[in-house]
């Protein structure tokens, strides 16, 4: 006879596979991706930390160099240093431009010494200027006091550091080099070259200025992160741990190291960071700083809440098990007693009604069986009232996640968050962000009601690029203005076009036509009737045809007075506009917007309808979108899709 299975074995089972299986899951699921939004979490932080660093290192040495470009631009100063005598006028401007250096070095917190080095022989050494003498060989030249060791016969520069590694025919130049702090020790700083333009003459400038790397420290370390900062070819030149430079930035690939960034786990002194590494241009001089910070604490601190959370889930697990596994014992008991009972009393054996004991315990011998029966469907009932209530649990819990899942952001939540976020900033003060914010909402509120829609007012098309350009305008302030002219005998309310077609077109316009001017800017939204057809068409009959009709065009200009394109650049965007796209093609990617406006309003309307773009170098550019002259209606427009599509098959 085959052994029926244990009660208590049949709730472990109803337990393992009801209960920890999917607490398990779930935990492990929640485990990866916690540690995943953690992970995302810090790379964030340290990729921000890094753009912060670059933006501090490329503003500083912006700074250093526009500083210096009254001293270098002086033309008074470059006849100086090509002069071949010293009279009083050279004198005179030879005073001036050591009171300027003095001046810039007072005035300039990161500049750590500055110093002019030239070979013309008649320019004495003095305060911040160098004469090097007449070749490299002389130790010191001709009393230049900041000499350092002899160089090349032919080339009396060769005997200063700065001077080993640059193009010494470059106007400019970052190097680094070593600069005293006092007899024993010296400090290894970013060095900024800059050569006087001197003309032909044999007699050579140079500008030499190095960044107090005390003014980087104060500038750049506000935590905790360790951070690099080098420039391509050369050992470190700032580390945000003492005694640490002039060690080799670790994982700069040689290919391509303007395009380098690395994200990952280094080894990073003594201990594993998570590290990014990136580069950046600095401003006019052809050269590249790398920047490495790397968060020592970002895993240590990602496996601690790991580590609570796993204890968490363990607690979570044991507890329901203990529960059940206690309940089951006590259960089984009582199922035992029942059965042994049930035994007596099928062989007649009425003196065991004792051992029953409990809830279970028999009244009498002639209610024996009949109660026991009894006992044993209530435990049964209870047994699936348990399961009923589990499976009931699971059931809500699919419910939840199946909801969890499915559910999908209100607009109206992300409106009302938007307007929260505007109120606190007028609570706080910052009209600019509030403003920001009200324009950005109405941005939103447009798109998303545009999703799914098949046209749009123009009048609704007009306040949605309105929103965006006043956006525009507290980012560049008033150096962006606008108009739009309507014709009078047009009512924009009433016109339906596609949506979102204009805003690409503005965008466009500020991007491109006005982002790189120097004077404000202007754009310009028109929209009237085509004159030259207005009137000019006449039907089989000879008569004209009504001003209504659809043969009628509605011209809608963008214009701006931006830096414009050439005749053959314009003619070469009209031509891609009905070109055919090729994956992939880097050029065609750049007008995709253009082209796609361009497409969809053939698409819709007709072939006899589209955009033409034009321009003058340095006068702005005009996109002229041609559209029927009645506008769309839903029914218009699905027909004339549903008529190209079935064209499309039929070629």
């Amino acid at each position: 006879m085959k052994k029926k299975s244990r009660v208590g074995r049949q709730m472990y089972n109803v337990l393992f596979f009801a209960f920890i299986i999917p607490i398990a899951i779930i935990g492990i699921m929640s485990v990866f991706i916690l540690y995943r939004e953690m992970k995302d979490r810090y790379e964030a932080q340290i990729k921000a930390e890094n753009t912060r660093i670059k933006s501090i290192m490329f503003d500083i040495t912006s700074s250093v160099y526009t500083n210096l470009e009254t001293i270098m631009s002086s033309q008074d100063y470059r006849d100086m240093f090509t002069s071949s005598h010293f009279a009083r006028q050279e004198q005179e401007q030879y005073i001036s431009l050591t009171r300027a250096i003095g001046s810039l070095r007072g005035t300039t917190a990161a500049i750590s010494s500055i110093n002019i080095y030239t070979n013309n022989p008649v320019i004495p050494t003095g305060n911040n200027i160098v004469n090097v003498g007449k070749s490299g060989e002389e130790k010191l030249g001709d009393d230049a006091k900041l000499a350092a060791g002899s160089g090349n016969a032919g080339d009396p520069f060769s005997r200063f550091e700065w001077y080993e590694q640059i193009d010494t025919m470059a106007w400019n130049s970052y190097t680094c080099s070593h600069v005293p702090l006092n007899d024993y020790e010296d400090a290894y700083e970013l060095t900024l070259v800059r050569r006087f333009n001197t003309g032909s003459s044999e007699n050579k400038a140079y500008m030499v200025v190095t960044v107090s790397t005390n003014y980087l420290r104060n500038r750049l370390i506000n935590n905790d992160e360790y951070m690099l900062i080098c420039l391509s070819g050369y050992p470190v030149f700032f580390s945000s741990q003492y005694g640490e430079t002039e060690i080799e930035m670790p994982e700069i690939s040689e290919e391509g190291p303007d395009k380098y960034n690395f994200l990952g786990d280094m080894m990073l002194g003594d201990g594993l960071a998570l590290t990014y590494i990136s580069s950046f241009a600095p401003y006019k001089v052809d050269s590249r700083f790398f920047v490495l910070v790397g968060d020592y604490e970002a895993h240590d601190q990602i496996n601690a809440i790991l580590r609570e959370f796993m204890v968490i889930l363990l607690l979570t697990l044991m507890t329901p098990i203990v529960i059940v596994i206690m309940y089951s014992r006590f259960f089984t008991k009582r199922v035992n007693a029942l059965r042994q009972a049930m035994h007596r009393a099928s062989v007649g054996d009425y003196d065991i009604i004792e051992d029953v004991t409990g809830d279970d315990e028999l009244s009498d011998t002639f209610n024996d069986l009949k109660l026991t029966t009894e006992k044993i469907r209530e435990n049964e009932g209870r047994y699936y009232e348990q399961r009923i209530r589990e499976q009931e649990l699971i059931n809500m819990q699919q419910n939840m996640e199946f909801k969890m899942l499915s559910g999908q952001i209100n607009p109206h939540f992300l409106y009302n968050t938007l307007e929260a976020i505007r109120m606190q900033a007028i609570r706080g003060g910052d009209r600019d962000v509030a403003t920001s914010v009200k324009y950005l909402a109405k941005i939103m509120h447009y798109v998303l009601e545009s999703t799914g829609k098949t046209t749009a007012t123009l009048a609704d098309e007009l306040k949605h690029v309105e929103s965006y350009l006043q956006i525009q305008r507290l980012r560049f302030g008033e150096k962006v203005s606008w108009n739009f002219y309507i014709d009078g005998e047009f009512d924009p309310e009433k016109y339906h076009i596609l949506p979102l077609l204009l805003q690409p077109i503005v965008e466009n316009a500020i991007t491109h036509g006005l982002k790189d001017m120097d004077r404000n800017g202007h754009v310009s939204i028109i929209v009237e009737y085509d004159m030259k057809n207005r009137n000019s068409m006449e039907d089989e009959s000879g008569l004209k045809l009504s001003e209504t009709t659809d043969k009628r065009k509605l011209l809608i200009t963008i214009n701006d007075d931006g830096k414009g394109m050439t005749q053959e650049e314009v003619e070469r965007l009209n031509a891609s506009l009905s070109e055919k796209r090729v994956e992939g093609d880097e050029k065609a990617a750049q007008s995709i917007g253009l082209y796609n406006i361009h497409q969809r309003i053939k698409l819709v309307c007709g072939d006899e309808y589209g955009m033409t773009i034009r321009a003058q170098e340095g006068k702005g550019t005009s996109v002229e979108l041609r559209l029927p002259g009645d506008g769309l209606s839903i029914e218009k427009m699905n027909t004339l899709v549903v008529e190209e599509k079935k064209d499309e098959r039929q070629e």
